[in-house]
């Protein structure tokens, strides 16, 4: 993964950045512990110095003319390799002159000036000393063990000081691998040193990469744990959506199943009842009727529940057509109206002074307004009143059909269009039904590439509207989706 990638590189950052300023601070407190040491030993050798007689005062002097003398004898060699060897031997030849002159100037018991000599003198012999007595002289083992403490660095480390211009190690640890110097934590040992190049300080951790990974164990264990855990939910989201998949699969055939043994039983119970009301006295011809009107509304459920049955299967087909939709609510409204006298109510209908055309199926679209004109007068506790008006917006056709019902609160509201919906009563039941009539209007209205919203308060009424877009012109020609 990238960002495991990433982290890992933050992290092999942050421990470089560790090592080098470890290195950093090794370098400083051991050229800080040599420059200690011939601090620590001069005032003994001045002590002693200033202390003996005058023979031992004249074999001091001879032993540190003697360094100075093998001090320059080695500066003029050097100088003989190098491209600027005449400048620097011009520059050694006025230095040694200007040194007898000192010499002869300034008498003996000038003491500032010999403890300056001796001084210079003792540092050149100390920075001569073998690499080895240098490197304990400046306790650099110490050093670097607390440095790598200090600066928190867990994994094991190597180490080596290896001459310049050589490849084996002067001072190395016990694990150090020779073969592998070319580490990138280098760096130069006493970096003070003039006379000859400084020896090389290399860093090995033989356990870095282990301990990178190691950095990120936690949180490649959380990553590891949370991605199981969207597997597993994307594992059980897949498997409940099966699941249920054929769960509706098998309700949708039992209920088209149902529905078509339910249908031919009920046109039976019809067309027997047409026959008895012809033969029967007038004292039974009122529960034929009432037997009729039961079949009928029994035959209007099945159909609904058969409706919705073929919509949850993806079988539903619309005979597309251009229908004016001023003439077409019209004449919906006028078969409605006998319905709406009967329980003394009101219709009213207002069109628009344009003709207003659009692709609908004819018998669908007829069975949207129906249904809500039938919840118009269901869902009413006085006489109904009910206002249908055509509007044109824009580009589209606009429906709105207002009662003056018991209305709904906002949760209704929010839930009516779903599929076996209908609102809390208690245990009243007082209008029939499944829920099922304003659920097949919706997928009706998106099957025509409109909208349906509802707007309504408790106790004042609901508002319907249905928006489609419009066509420019009609034809004759139908079509099926």
């Amino acid at each position: 993964m990238l960002w495991i990638k990433n982290t890992i590189t933050e992290n092999e950052n942050q421990f470089n950045a560790r090592v080098f300023a470890m290195l950093n601070r090794v370098v400083q407190k051991t050229a800080r512990n040599e420059l200690a040491f011939v601090y620590t030993l001069r005032p003994t050798v001045t002590h002693q110095y200033s202390t003996v007689n005058a023979n031992g005062k004249a074999h001091i002097d001879s032993l540190f003319d003697g360094m100075r003398k093998r001090s320059m004898e080695q500066f003029r060699e050097i100088a003989k390799s190098s491209p600027i060897g005449g400048q620097l031997n011009q520059f050694l030849n006025q230095f040694d002159s200007l040194q007898k002159q000192i010499d002869n100037q300034i008498p003996a018991p000038a003491s500032q000036m010999q403890n300056i000599q001796q001084w210079m003198t003792y540092e050149a012999e100390v920075k001569q000393l073998p690499l080895k007595q240098r490197l304990y002289l400046s306790q650099l083992e110490p050093i670097l063990h607390a440095e790598k403490r200090n600066f928190n660095i867990e994994t094991p480390m190597e180490y080596a000081v290896i001459p310049a211009h050589q490849d084996e190690a002067a001072l190395m640890s016990q694990a150090f691998d020779i073969k592998k110097i070319d580490t990138e934590y280098i760096a130069e040992i006493f970096p003070n040193d003039i006379v000859s190049k400084s020896p090389r300080l290399l860093l090995q951790f033989p356990e870095k990469n282990s301990w990178l990974i190691h950095s990120i164990q936690l949180l490649l264990i959380l990553s590891l744990l949370f991605t199981l855990i969207i597997i597993l939910a994307y594992y059980l989201t897949v498997r409940t959506i099966v699941q249920q998949r054929k769960v509706s699969e098998i309700k949708n055939d039992f209920i088209n199943n149902m529905t078509h043994e339910l249908k031919t039983p009920i046109a039976t119970i019809s067309l027997a009842t047409d026959a008895m009301s012809k033969s029967v006295n007038e004292s039974a011809l009122g529960f034929t009727k009432i037997i009729k009107q039961e079949s009928q509304r029994m035959h209007k459920h099945v159909e609904q529940i058969l409706q919705m049955a073929r919509v949850d299967k993806n079988e539903f087909s619309l005979n597309m057509e251009q229908l004016e939709l001023n003439e077409f609510v019209q004449d919906v409204c006028d078969n409605q109206l006998f319905r709406i006298e009967e329980h003394n109510g009101k219709l009213t209908f207002k069109a628009t002074e344009n003709n207003l055309f659009i692709q609908a199926d004819r018998d669908h679209f007829a069975n949207v307004i129906y249904n809500l004109l039938d919840n118009a007068i269901k869902y009413t506790k006085k006489e109904p009143e009910v206002n249908v008006q055509v509007k044109k917006l824009d580009k589209y056709a606009i429906l709105e059909v207002k009662d003056n019902g018991i209305g709904m609160n906002k949760d209704t509201v929010k839930h009516v269009f779903e599929k076996f919906y209908r609102a809390t009563t208690g245990n009243v039941h007082d209008v029939k039904g499944f829920g099922l009539g304003l659920s097949y209007t919706k997928a009706v209205i998106d099957k025509l590439n409109g909208e349906i919203s509802v707007k309504s308060e408790v106790h004042k009424g609901s508002t319907f509207t249905i928006k489609l877009p419009l066509v420019t012109s009609k034809t004759n020609e139908n079509e099926s989706i």
